[in-house]
């Protein structure tokens, strides 16, 4: 990669890690061009050379959550054995809030994105396409025909603890000094 190159890919990453503060501070509505400018002293025509608009920011950072949380697919293998499948996600949830501290601001911007009103289109379509608790409720309806995972409705489980990880990821951003707890109390909450 060339030395030009290189530089605008670092300022990229740069603007996108600007963005994913205020985006998960203020919202996408209370996020302006300007702001994201303003961080790096830069223009907002300066910042359309990286980026053409908000919404591209945005897309961007939705992008990557999407495909951080894609590795969170289900083998008939892992079908086999619920509690500890939901165990290993949640390990690897959490190692990854502690080893790329962005993925817990990535998991509070979904959070953020999937409740928020009025984004355009090509946001909400992206938001709706990262179901991680999908996949939970398919873990969750295995687990309690094998009676390992405690009765209810399988959907309002898998977004309880869906939910229950978004809080976790929402307390190391706000209180990084405050330990992430381990990833059996989280499966408890599904445990029978």
């Amino acid at each position: 990669m060339n030395k030009r190159r290189e530089q605008k890919e670092v300022r990229r990453e740069q603007i996108l890690n600007a963005g994913l503060d205020l985006f998960i501070r203020n919202g996408y509505h209370g996020t302006t061009t300007k702001e994201i400018a303003d961080i790096f002293g830069i223009s907002q025509g300066l910042l359309f050379h990286y980026f053409d608009s908000k919404e591209e920011v945005y897309l961007e950072l939705l992008e990557r959550a999407k495909a951080s949380m894609s590795d969170i697919h289900i083998s008939e293998e892992e079908l086999e054995h619920p509690l500890e499948h939901l165990n290993t996600m949640v390990t690897l949830i959490l190692d990854s809030f502690k080893t790329y501290p962005l993925s817990a601001k990535l998991f509070m911007l979904v959070g953020q994105a999937q409740i928020a009103s009025n984004l355009p289109e090509a946001v909400q379509q992206v938001s709706k396409d990262i179901a991680a608790s999908k996949e939970f409720e398919s873990l969750v309806n295995v687990g309690q025909a094998k009676g390992v995972i405690r009765e209810g409705d399988p959907k309002a489980l898998a977004g309880c603890f869906y939910s229950a990880i978004q809080g976790v990821a929402q307390t190391y951003v706000c209180f990084p000094d405050i330990p992430l707890p381990q990833s059996s109390w989280l499966v408890d909450i599904l445990k029978k």
